[in-house]
């Protein structure tokens, strides 16, 4: 199986390491810069690389893959969906919204697969906390909270956080959006708050935001996302009326307390994993897609809600309107 992969920045040279652990397939890479090029061609799975997407589009690929900035996935888009090329789209699905549902119609009118690149899907312990919840493990959850600290992100993508690009955070972590509609069914409304701190060395404007999603249920999940904590955390707690469960999506834990006839029960779900593991069943799924055994996992319909979220709560914390305490002297 023949796969193009459209731009070469840190993302796509993570997607041709992914691509090369998936037997059978082999690749041709796409970057008007000639020394990502270099960087893709040092990977045994490229066959070769080319300056000119035209070239790449013709080559008699089996699928494509787009990963390069959000402004130009659109119009790669329906280059291949004009094509009949099952597709992965990296997140977020366009720009703006506006365009990311234009896309979505016109895959749609198509009738090509395509798939959005929501890894962590793809990661064990968000599977596994998925499960626990559909299995009613802790009952009818009443409250969920989300907690991300990113700024590793920024360590580990220099060039892309090299030009300066407001609101990046809202876009990047729609990750956040994505599973937990998958957790919970839609978001029907958002609220935030943000704030710059400047004590970091690379200040993304915001750079941390915290708010309330509130479903269609009638469940909310408040929620904290940062560029500014090291390490990594990215954890979401849910209490529900039969017990409650942490999941630690860095660690790979899945802690779940619960109680039924009286008697209490803790179970931990030891599932971790490097983060790559996931990049690599997310290829081998879409080879699956492209070959007609599965249906995508993250749809383009799925994207668009995301992206929509994503809007909502930037727009939310623009429109923040606080109120303040009386003294209380």
């Amino acid at each position: 199986m023949l796969i193009g992969v459209s731009g070469l920045g840190s993302i796509g040279l993570q997607h041709i390491t992914a691509f090369g652990q998936v037997p059978g397939v082999r690749l041709v890479a796409f970057d008007p810069d000639p020394g990502r090029r270099a960087a893709a061609a040092a990977n045994p799975a490229v066959e070769r690389t080319t300056g000119d997407l035209g070239e790449l589009l013709e080559a008699g690929l089996d699928a494509f893959v787009v990963a390069g900035p959000d402004h130009v996935h659109p119009a790669q888009i329906r280059a291949a969906a004009e094509r009949g090329l099952p597709l992965l789209v990296e997140k977020p699905v366009a720009a703006s919204l506006a365009q990311a549902r234009a896309a979505a119609a016109g895959v749609a009118a198509t009738g090509t697969p395509a798939l959005v690149g929501y890894v962590l899907r793809h990661r064990l312990a968000v599977q596994r906390t998925r499960q626990v919840l559909a299995d009613g493990e802790i009952g009818e959850p009443v409250a969920v909270h989300v907690m991300l600290g990113a700024y590793g992100t920024i360590e580990a993508a220099v060039s892309r956080f090299g030009t300066k690009e407001p609101d990046r955070l809202y876009r990047d972590y729609s990750h956040e959006w994505d599973y937990l509609r998958w957790y919970f069914g839609p978001i029907a409304r958002a609220f935030a708050a943000a704030r710059t701190v400047t004590s970091v060395p690379h200040v993304e404007s915001p750079n941390c935001v915290d708010g309330l999603l509130e479903f269609a249920s009638g469940l909310r999940a408040t929620f904290h996302l940062d560029y500014l904590e090291p390490l990594g955390t990215r954890t979401v707690q849910v209490l529900g009326t039969g017990g409650t469960l942490l999941a630690d999506f860095g660690r790979g834990t899945v802690d779940v307390r619960s109680r039924a006839h009286g008697r209490d029960r803790t179970v931990r779900h030891e599932l971790p994993e490097p983060a790559a593991a996931a990049l690599a069943r997310q290829a081998a799924h879409l080879v699956a897609v492209a070959r007609g055994e599965a249906e995508p996992l993250v749809t383009l319909d799925d994207g668009v809600a995301a992206l929509a979220a994503a809007e909502a709560v930037r727009a939310a914390a623009e429109a923040a309107a606080w109120r303040d305490l009386p003294p209380l002297h």
